[in-house]
């Protein structure tokens, strides 16, 4: 299959004619009841379909009303209440769920997923007796129902030390271990809970099971389970059973990062804040398998018709997830990797791709992501195997052999079952196979065609069905295997014309633009055939083109080549990875699409209600990574401050290629005077709204009492490392530019006057997020500063760019991303730069403080500063001499935190250039992002994690938030005339969830301040007791539900 390589080919073809076919009308709840079984079951899956999209699309009252229809037309249906429970629990009416709740348990008291709905509620109210006795009628109602299970056993061990439900836990995990045998989490726990209780036979038991699973692992990270054991016989040892509990600790938290354990857990994972339902029973679904399309008459014609043949020989595809299209090269004896410099050029890549010692020949191949892990990975073949590349990410393929078969010839990909992963179809000289995809990357064969030497193939609904059939290809004959809804193939080759010449390599296509799929074959370079479907538009159809945002932004390539693309039409559901420019969806005889998801190839997911045919589908940009987000109470409400922890990302990539520093923040922020008390408190929130996981250690905040006629500024700026020292800058005296001009000489001075979101300088988009043309604001002190110190403030924002977008940029050496750095005038009146780098604000609205003393080279009091990064400079002043006046300053503890889900409080932008800000007053529930994966802080009481310096952290998933509290009564009187402003100190971390950000997937490893760089090689003994105890709540790297 090479049809990347052929989108150019078929954007000759596609003309973009409205295809009239597709008209979509929208049918809405009569006003009396609806009593037609096949219009209920119609709305009722508009109702579902639609309600899910909302809620996945932070809409949760819109998804409610959906519901609450949807109960109305079936209100015998478990899946309208509990859903409706879930969109009101979003909307935190907890009361109104329950009573929701209730109702569906009324009328379907047997519906396991209720009861588990009426758990989170209860649980939420903080009625964990009640909960526990909720979720053991979900076991009771669906014993397979390992999720439930899982909270179970959880529920179980949530008060410590309490031996009988100990015994219930080892219990249910004992129940799991039947129906999950390998499941090496469920072992590690039993193992130490057995250990725990002292039960040897118990611990060795399951011991020896993990030894079994687990033999091929290095014997160093084996070593503390053989401890483990060894241990726990010993009973002349001292504390025998600690020692055992212990060992087998540590022997769970080195391998939570690997792919066994990430499998296992994600068999037991239940989401953080109300589960949708996303199913209707198997008494309403045994209706829909009836409405599967019928047959219809199609038939195809042969036309000859020159096309230029495609290249056969690459494979174009993102494999780095840089924004640009990359290309393998197929070859008989060694393939190889091109990657994309960004520039026109390409580089050989192969060995860092692949890796040195890689001798791996391809003849065919195509991308999917296999394993839904969120990135594109590959699948190849040679002559006599069918290799899977894993995307390992940071531009790595690691090869394993999932098919071992003669004489190989052809593979194309397509989710042919409608489950939800991409299969395959794989020809050889002697047969046609078909492969299930388990979910995870591996494969089942499923079907074997009676067709040989096929030397092409391609999935293809050619009658618009809503199911992808076959098409093969030999140089004696075609063949057309129709798909029959159950993913079974029956040979339709009779629909093909008699007699025609037959080329070995095709492409599909709407050439004609009628509606439905045609295929096109080529005999050599010169000749080449359409075989035009007739018929096949009698069913309904869907074509999406996409289009990424270049110009500014370059996050994804233009056409969105490998992005996952998902349509819901009633009962229906498909997935496709785009290779090519118009992406083609037959719905069978469903007129109206519910909705289509989009996840671009950088991860970010974007919903399209209702889409039209022909819809040309463009990129909403949105941000993604930044920082955690500050809120404080102002009197009224809670209102946005700015972001923490700018200076400590994560495994991020610099634009040079190299990992930045693993330095924590060590963070100061202004807050000034707008925070305000609330009954003898002062309340600050601190939300993880991005793609990312958040790690605070401390917290802390800083009073200044001084007069109100005077100021204090903190330097905010993020420089390379070392940072600079914490002060306080007293501003007695703010002197204004007697002038300020940017590059381009316009007077820019108004715009410096104040902080209002008005910039010097706005820039026009570059190639980039984060880099734009060298711009350049210089500034005029005026003739008589003699006086030193002399420093210059300057405040505003910068949109930075991401680790994905640093990686192309560091492949292209004509592509600079320059730090701002300060000139100078000379005493020849030339600019001479004395401070590189200045630095750049650390986020949204930072004030960078700039130390002048000693720089000026010349009574020319002129500087100018210059840079290429998307710097906005709001305002500018200056100060000369001392600013001293009184100041009393005191430093306050934590007095509570509590970290609890919040979800996303909306976003909007004060202007059109100015920072991405954010509304507490509206927030959305629903999960947002494919979460990272592992172990999150438990929700509830975090006061001790943020009082000391000690890297015990609050981890904090995309949603959360902790509200912190500070007691106003710990502080002095405020005399008469004077004001207190507050500064915020955090410490921690930041982990964005960029496809090529360092352990991007996964919550861990875990930072700690004596690493010498990440991610760490081992993570310090004395801090597992803390993760055991605070670091429960699981989380799972999928997307949200669609």
């Amino acid at each position: 299959m090479f049809s990347s390589s052929s989108y150019s080919l078929i954007h000759i073809w596609s003309t973009y004619i409205i295809a009239a076919s597709c008209v979509f009308s929208q049918l809405e709840l009569a006003a009396k009841p609806v009593t037609d079984v096949e219009q209920v079951t119609r709305l009722a899956l508009k109702c579902q379909n639609l309600g899910l999209a909302y809620l996945e699309e932070s809409q949760p009252q819109k998804a409610a009303e959906q519901f609450a229809k949807l109960i109305n037309l079936l209100p015998e249906e478990a899946i309208g209440y509990g859903n409706l429970a879930v969109a009101q629990l979003r909307l935190k009416q907890s009361d109104e769920a329950w009573t929701t709740i209730q109702r569906g348990l009324k009328v379907n008291p047997m519906n396991s997923q209720l009861h588990f709905i009426s758990a989170e509620i209860l649980q939420l109210k903080g009625k964990f007796e009640q909960a526990t006795v909720e979720i053991e009628e979900a076991v009771r109602l669906n014993p397979e129902d390992l999720e439930a299970r899982y909270q179970l056993v959880r529920q179980h061990l949530r008060i410590r030390g309490d031996v009988g439900e100990q015994e219930k836990a080892i219990e249910g995990l004992k129940q799991i271990r039947l129906r999950t045998p390998t499941n090496i989490v469920v072992l590690m726990k039993l193992a130490q809970l057995a250990a725990t209780r002292g039960d040897i036979d118990l611990t060795m038991e399951t011991g020896q099971q993990l030894k079994t699973l687990l033999a091929d692992i290095p014997i160093d990270k084996l070593q503390f389970l053989i401890d483990g054991l060894t241990a726990i016989q010993d009973q002349q040892l001292n504390n025998h059973l600690q020692v055992a509990n212990r060992n087998l600790r540590i022997f769970e938290n080195i391998n939570k990062n690997t792919p066994r354990y990430q499998q296992g857990i994600a068999e037991l994972d239940t989401p953080i804040l109300g589960h949708p339902i996303e199913d209707f029973e198997t008494g309403f679904r045994s209706r829909l398998v009836t409405k599967i399309t019928p047959p219809i008459s199609v038939h195809f014609t042969t036309i000859q018709k020159h096309f230029d043949k495609p290249k056969t020989n690459n494979i174009q595809f993102d494999y780095d997830h840089d924004g640009d299209l990359d290309a393998l090269e197929l070859n008989s004896e060694k393939m190889k990797m091109w990657r994309n410099d960004g520039d026109g050029t390409f580089s050989d890549a192969s060995q860092t791709t692949f890796g040195s010692n890689f001798q791996i020949a391809a003849i065919d191949g195509t991308f999917a992501d296999f394993d839904d892990d969120g990135d594109v990975d590959l699948v190849t073949i040679d002559h006599t195997n069918c290799y899977f590349f894993e995307n390992l990410r940071q531009g790595r393929l690691k090869a394993t052999v999932i098919v071992s078969e003669q004489q190989l010839q052809s593979i194309d990909d397509g989710d042919y079952d409608n489950d939800g992963d991409i299969d395959l179809v794989i020809t050889s000289h002697q047969a046609v196979q078909t492969y299930k995809n388990r979910g995870d990357g591996t494969f089942v064969i499923d079907q074997v065609l009676s067709f040989s030497n096929g030397l092409d193939c391609h999935f293809v609904d050619y009658d618009n069905d809503g199911f992808l059939d076959l098409w093969i290809l030999n140089p004696t004959k075609h063949s057309i295997w129709r798909n029959n809804g159950y993913s079974q193939f029956n040979n339709q080759s009779d629909l093909l014309p008699p007699k025609t010449e037959y080329g070995e390599f095709g492409l599909t296509s709407d050439y004609d633009n009628d509606g439905d799929l045609d295929l096109v074959h080529f005999l050599d370079d010169e000749k080449s055939y359409v075989l035009q479907n007739d018929g096949g538009n009698q069913n309904q159809w869907l074509r999406i083109e996409l289009e990424a945002i270049v110009e500014g932004n370059n996050k994804n390539n233009l056409k969105g080549i490998g992005s996952r693309l998902e349509v819901k039409a009633g009962s229906h559901y498909q997935l496709t990875y785009v290779d090519q420019q118009i992406s083609h969806f037959g719905l069978g005889n469903n007129k109206l699409v519910d909705v289509a998801r989009i996840v671009w190839t950088n991860g970010v997911p974007q919903n399209i209600l209702q889409p039209r045919s022909n819809q040309k589908i463009v990129e909403k940009q949105v941000l993604k990574g930044s920082c955690p987000f500050l809120y404080v109470y102002d009197g009224d409400g809670f209102r946005f401050i700015t972001d923490l922890l700018w200076k400590s990302p994560l495994g991020m990539i610099t634009p040079i290629g190299t990992v930045a520093s693993s330095k924590s923040a060590d963070d100061y922020v202004l807050i000034g005077d707008k925070l305000k008390p609330k009954d003898g408190q002062y309340i600050l929130k601190i939300t993880e709204e991005l793609w990312e996981t958040a790690y605070f250690d401390q917290v802390k905040l800083i009073t200044v009492d001084h007069p109100a006629s005077n100021q204090i500024f903190v330097d905010e700026k993020f420089t390379p490392t070392p940072y600079p020292p914490f002060k306080i800058h007293p501003v007695k005296i703010a002197r204004r530019p007697l002038s300020a001009i940017d590059h381009n000489k316009n007077d820019v001075l108004k715009k410096l006057k104040k902080f209002d979101y008005d910039y010097a300088v706005e820039h026009k988009p570059g190639r980039f997020q984060g880099v734009v043309d060298e711009h350049i604001i210089e500034l005029d002190l005026g003739p008589t500063i003699d006086q030193t110190p002399i420093k210059l403030f300057l405040t505003g924002w910068i949109f930075p760019t991401d680790t994905s977008i640093n990686v192309s940029i560091s492949q292209n050496p004509a592509i600079s991303s320059t730090f701002p750095y300060l000139q100078v005038l000379d005493q020849k009146g030339q600019w001479q730069t004395v401070i590189n780098p200045i630095g750049i604000p650390a986020g949204k609205n930072k004030t960078m403080i700039i130390d002048l003393t000693d720089k000026f080279l010349s009574v020319d009091r002129r500087v100018r500063i210059i840079s290429d990064m998307q710097v906005y400079w709001d305002r500018a002043f200056f100060t000369i001499g001392d600013q001293v006046f009184p100041m009393v300053i005191t430093e306050l503890e934590v007095e509570t935190a509590d970290l609890q889900y919040l979800g996303f409080p909306k976003m909007y932008r004060p202007t059109p250039h100015g920072p991405h800000l954010y509304d507490y007053n509206q927030i959305d529930r629903n999960q947002r992002w494919r979460d990272m994966e592992g172990f999150f802080t438990r929700y509830g009481d975090v006061t001790q994690l943020l009082n000391s310096l000690d890297d015990k952290l609050v981890v904090m998933n995309a949603g959360d938030e902790i509200t912190v509290t500070f007691s106003k009564s710990k502080l002095p009187g405020l005399p008469a005339g004077w004001t207190r402003s507050f500064i915020l100190f955090s410490d921690g971390w930041v982990k964005d969830a960029d496809i090529n950000t360092l352990t991007s997937q996964t919550v861990g490893p875990l930072p700690y301040h004596n690493m010498k760089d990440y991610p760490p090689k081992e993570y310090p003994e004395h801090l597992l007791p803390y993760q055991l105890e605070y670091n429960s709540r699981r989380i799972r790297h999928k997307l949200p539900p669609f």
